[in-house]
């Protein structure tokens, strides 16, 4: 498959630490659906309700009460998404135009330039044995029309990454934090592939269309 041109508003050449939140020409930060005006301001509060400090949630904060579980889920000020989306013009590319982009952030981490131990990064560094391995699945062939089931497999195992078999929503905000709000659609394309316990293995690949001869369990990465 060639290179993909950029994808969702982010070229070829985009920095992978989307994730960590080191966006600098963004400073306020959508967190539980409270806008926050920089990210001192959420460590500030968090740290006030920790400490049951009486400054924790006030009109500066707008009443949101941040404890350690509030994540950031994107770098812009809070709004509905939805209506900037339309999906049925969307619905037809979106997952083949998302595991393109996955599939060319691994082509990036895996080049001469990716090789430093980025691990704010949204994909964590590898070891060697990892790198070969994760190398000799994700280049076997597939149909032109869909990405490689290796890929999508390899994405569900580095955001799930405290291995409990399913994407809740703090695992998502890895993702979400480096294209929301510019890629609007994404949010609805996860909210279609979730059920009521987040999205499992098999959820995540049927929305790529993978079959399951192409899914590739988690272990078989390391």
């Amino acid at each position: 498959m060639s290179n993909p041109p950029p994808l969702f508003g982010l070229g070829s050449g985009s920095n992978l630490r989307g994730a960590s939140g080191k966006v600098p020409r963004i400073q306020s930060l959508c967190v539980d659906g409270v806008t926050y005006r920089h990210e001192c301001d959420l460590w500030r509060n968090q740290c006030y309700c920790r400490s049951g400090d009486s400054r924790c949630g006030n009109d500066q904060f707008s009443n949101h009460r941040a404890n350690e579980n509030s994540a950031i889920k994107y770098y812009d000020e809070c709004r509905d998404l939805s209506g900037l989306c339309d999906w049925d013009q969307n619905e037809s590319t979106f997952s083949l135009r998302l595991g393109m982009w996955f599939q060319e952030l691994l082509r990036q981490k895996w080049s001469s330039a990716s090789w430093s131990n980025d691990d704010d990064s949204l994909l964590r560094p590898m070891d060697a044995k990892a790198r070969s391995t994760t190398s000799k699945l994700v280049s076997q062939s597939s149909p032109h029309e869909r990405v490689n089931g290796a890929v999508i497999s390899y994405w569900f195992c580095e955001l799930d990454r405290r291995n409990r078999g399913s994407l809740q929503q703090d695992d998502l905000n890895y993702l979400y934090q480096l294209l929301l709000p510019s890629t609007p659609c994404l949010e609805v394309f996860i909210n279609r592939c979730s059920g009521s316990g987040g999205i499992s293995f098999d959820q995540w690949h049927n929305c790529f269309d993978i079959p399951q001869e192409e899914r590739v369990q988690c272990n078989e990465f390391k």
